[in-house]
């Protein structure tokens, strides 16, 4: 492989889209053909690991070095405390998609630049699609969980900005928010589910958590394993537009600019389930509780979608819609396989048809979208009835090959693909039944037997779009060119045209190769089909291949004479018989899902808005009540208390103490102690005048007076001395 290539496949767009408001800051043209480049050279480095996965070890190609054997495991430190690392994943069905999201992303990127020029705010775009890409490839060759669930939310974020991408129309403002509302609901389920896994297990790294089960056991021993692993399906059904979270998809593709509508990002919760299968059904191997039902459940939901949304694809009349439901329903068929492939002991049947169903059908849908862009580009319209009689070669060619093969038309792929998924529902509940499991074995017959009504119903909403397109009947546009495609668009539906056109006609003879391709996957062991001839005894021969015959003859019949024969007409059927009045009716309505989301939704709205009258203004009410008790009551304190109480006391022992110092100054200090002064004063002042008069000025008395005083002196000494000493 190149250099790095398994980091700088989904690096390179990535980069590619943060430096595009530099590129529309240089100039124009810069910014709408770099992303060519930047999202080529991702494909290129996703091709050159294919060699490595075909020869089992990843050799760098420029020093020549062997980066290990394959599958290969590529990680560098992230979060260290928590023990998470920044890694990649190389494994055949890893590489496989990497190289079919790049590739497909290249193809719509081509396409994109004519079919989106001279439009506003084409920088957002481009950021966009790229941001897109990038995280696609991250979610498809992440080593671990949480990478993963990064880029998982990288391409929902860039899902709802491409559906409100005219913000400015209300309405598609209000479809961004929807899809954004809808998928995030599941995207925390998924989250939940992962913080349980990571709890008992502390690690995410999918092939860890594939060889220590042990994580499993102590789930199952709390009673939480089906609980975890029913959230982390619920994250999927978000991300696979499934049945009840499947309204998001066709508001959101109608809204969003149409070339982007090929890279889908529904496919992404096929290949997470198909990404941890083995694991889940090493859980149901070991008898773990729980896990026969979870099972259970991913397969009715995934049938139940199969016919549910191809029902609603039946009266669609945006275009964009009915594809949308279309590529909801295969996903149901893939989703069915998968939960098939865990209720068996051989899990490689369902898995092989599941995955490989995932690997065509992405260049299947991305075909017949960009077939749709480029007739809604021409004709200035989303709307079927605006397209009829249209006239183009190449996306005459484009929708036949993929209504073929949606269809389930033989000898497409579409055909192979759901009657080995039906097969495998029959041997499931063959299996069952020789188990004596007769509840399994009764819904494995249910199963079967949703999945053939879905192929006939799929037979005929692809006829009728086929036929309201490019049907001879004139409509209100008549079918007439407003806007010639430009040479890219038709480049790039040419390419996807060829390649899928390869797919769908060889795909019988692909089975067994990709099969063998699969082989170094660790759950496999051995081929499941070791020649081209198995594939034929196993599928041919079967009571799968009548009834889908029956079922599509039926279905693509009825809408060959309404659509295009023109022998009976829909408008006119459907007023005669009240049962399809009525039955047409819930189709337009969708099921009421739709209403009922937007009936949740405004309900929530109606109590938030009673929760806000009632409790919000008793909640104030009570604020001011309170407010108004204690401004009360302050003013009560301070008229009694403040007023006739505490400032009376303090008045009164001021007077006291001014009192007491009067009486203090009065007696104390002027009678008594200044007295005293006085006293004192004039009685030295007396002693003065008196001892004064004995002051005569003779000088013999004063001499006299000298003698006796020296006298007594020494008198005092001679008697007192011992004790001075």
């Amino acid at each position: 492989m190149l250099p790095y290539a398994p980091w700088l496949c989904w690096l390179i767009p990535m980069i590619g889209a943060v430096f595009t408001p530099l590129f529309a800051v240089v100039h124009r043209k810069l910014r709408d053909y770099a992303p060519v480049a930047f999202v080529g050279a991702s494909v290129v480095f996703s091709l050159s690991m294919i060699l490595d996965v075909f020869t089992g070890n990843a050799v760098d190609w420029v020093s020549g070095e062997v980066l290990g054997t394959i599958p290969l495991d590529w990680q560098i430190p992230w979060v260290s405390s928590l023990g998470l690392n920044l890694g990649v994943l190389v494994d055949p069905f890893n590489v496989l998609m990497v190289i079919v999201v790049s590739s497909i992303g290249l193809l719509v990127t081509l396409f994109s630049v004519g079919y989106m020029r001279g439009e506003p705010s084409l920088t957002r775009f481009w950021f966009l699609i790229q941001l897109f890409i990038a995280g696609y490839v991250v979610i498809v060759i992440a080593d671990n969980l949480i990478f993963m669930f990064v880029g998982w939310e990288i391409v929902g974020i860039c899902v709802t900005g491409l559906a409100a991408f005219w913000y400015k129309d209300p309405n598609k403002a209000h479809v961004g928010l929807k899809t954004f509302l809808i998928a995030h609901i599941a995207d925390v389920l998924l989250l939940a589910s992962l913080l349980m896994i990571y709890a008992y297990s502390h690690t995410l790294n999918i092939m860890e958590l594939s060889q220590n089960n042990n994580w499993m056991g102590e789930l199952s021993r709390s009673g939480l394993l089906f609980v975890t692993a029913l959230m982390f399906f619920g994250g999927a059904v978000g991300k696979a537009a499934q049945f009840p979270l499947q309204e998001w998809l066709p508001d959101a593709l109608a809204a969003s600019p149409s070339s982007f509508n090929a890279l889908t990002e529904t496919l992404a919760g096929p290949f997470l389930m198909a990404r941890v299968l083995p694991i889940f059904h090493e859980a149901s191997l070991m008898g773990y509780s729980g896990m026969i039902n979870f099972f259970l459940v991913m397969t009715f939901m995934g049938a139940l979608t199969a016919v549910i949304s191809a029902l609603i694809a039946m009266v669609q009349v945006n275009i964009f819609k009915l594809l949308s439901y279309g590529i909801s329903s295969v996903i149901g068929y893939m989703m069915a396989a998968f939960g098939l492939a865990g209720l068996m002991a051989d899990m490689s049947w369902g898995y092989l048809a599941g995955t490989f169903l995932l690997t065509v059908d992405a260049f299947v849908s991305a075909l017949l979208f960009l077939s749709a862009a480029h007739i809604s580009y021409a004709v200035g319209s989303d709307n079927l009835h605006h397209m009829g009689g249209f006239k183009s070669r190449i996306a005459h060619r484009s929708m036949e090959v993929g209504v073929l093969a949606l269809g389930g038309i033989p000898p497409l792929s579409g055909f192979w693909f759901t009657n080995w998924i039906q097969t495998v529902a029959w041997d499931f509940a063959q299996e069952a039944g020789l188990r004596g499991q007769f509840m399994l074995m009764v819904f494995g017959y249910l199963i079967f037997a949703l999945l053939i009504i879905g192929a006939g119903i799929t037979a005929f909403y692809a006829l009728r779009m086929m036929g309201l397109v490019f049907g001879k009947e004139d409509h209100r546009s008549e079918g007439k060119v407003v806007k010639r495609p430009p040479f890219l668009m038709r480049g790039s539906l040419t390419t996807t045209l060829l390649i899928t056109a390869f797919l769908d006609f060889l795909a019988l003879l692909l089975i067994w190769p990709f099969n063998k391709f699969l082989l170094p996957m660790p759950f496999l062991g051995q081929l499941t089909f070791k020649n081209i001839v198995e594939v034929l005894v196993y599928l041919v021969p079967s009571i799968s291949t009548v009834l889908t015959c029956v079922a599509v003859a039926f279905g693509g019949y009825s809408a060959y004479r309404i659509y295009v024969a023109r022998k009976a007409d829909a408008g006119r059927l459907t007023e005669k018989y009240r049962f399809l009045k009525a039955a047409h009716k819930l189709l337009r309505n969708r099921f009421y899902i739709n209403a009922f989301y937007y009936k949740v939704a405004y309900s929530t709205l109606f109590l938030s808005k009673k929760i806000h009258d009632s409790l919000e203004h008793g909640i104030d009410a009570l604020n001011y009540s309170v407010a108004g008790f204690f401004r009360r009551l302050s003013e009560i304190m301070y008229k009694y208390p403040e007023l006739r109480g505490i400032d009376a006391l303090n008045y009164a022992v001021a007077r006291f103490f001014r009192r007491l110092s009067e009486i203090m100054y009065k007696y104390p200090e002027l009678r008594g102690i200044d007295a005293l002064n006085y006293f004192i004063a004039n009685l030295f002042t007396s002693f003065s005048q008196r001892f004064r008069k004995i002051q005569t000025g003779v000088l013999s008395y004063n001499m006299l007076m000298a003698f006796i005083g020296a006298a007594l002196l020494i008198v005092l000494l001679f008697l007192f001395g011992g004790y001075i000493l």
